[in-house]
């Protein structure tokens, strides 16, 4: 249901304990995103697309559904810091019709594992990411969410520790 203007600083009812679970408060979902800071050595375009997802996850407060945005743009956030610290390695990549060929997420995933710029298991991220990408009917909960974002927060700050 789209929230009047008068309503929407309400919680949202799944937050609020009036349907589906008892809800986390406000305070407790800023306290979960508390603990992904990343490093300063982030570059900036990384650091603002992934404090874009700490804060759609915050303010799923007021509209729950934003969880799963939040989810949805936790994958594009890994690609960009993945593109940002080896995509040169792959500049000048063309198909069959000569256009660009950027790396996708598994090649760089796996690029980057293969240069132990990252420790972290990278098997069932694109299986995840795909759910998002493409689709689905995935109810999620703030638990549900922080799994994935705390892995993929973990490899951006592989990435760009020494």
């Amino acid at each position: 249901m789209f929230k009047s203007a008068l309503n929407l600083t309400d919680p949202d009812p799944y937050f609020a304990g009036t349907a589906g679970f008892v809800g986390s408060t406000l305070l407790d979902l800023h306290k979960d995103m508390c603990a992904f800071e990343l490093p300063e050595a982030v570059p900036e375009s990384v650091r603002r697309a992934h404090n874009a997802v700490r804060h759609v996850y915050v303010y799923a407060y007021f509209s729950y559904d934003l969880l799963t945005l939040a989810a949805s743009q936790t994958f594009p956030c890994l690609e960009l810091a993945l593109r940002e610290r080896i995509g040169h390695q792959f500049a000048g990549r063309v198909d069959k019709s000569g256009k660009p060929r950027p790396a996708m997420l598994d090649e760089l995933l796996r690029v980057a594992k293969e240069q132990n710029l990252i420790l972290s298991k990278i098997e069932h991220l694109s299986r995840m990411r795909n759910m998002f990408a493409h689709g689905s009917d995935t109810v999620l909960n703030p638990p549900l969410f922080l799994i994935p974002f705390e892995i993929v927060t973990n490899i951006i700050r592989e990435l760009y520790t020494p």
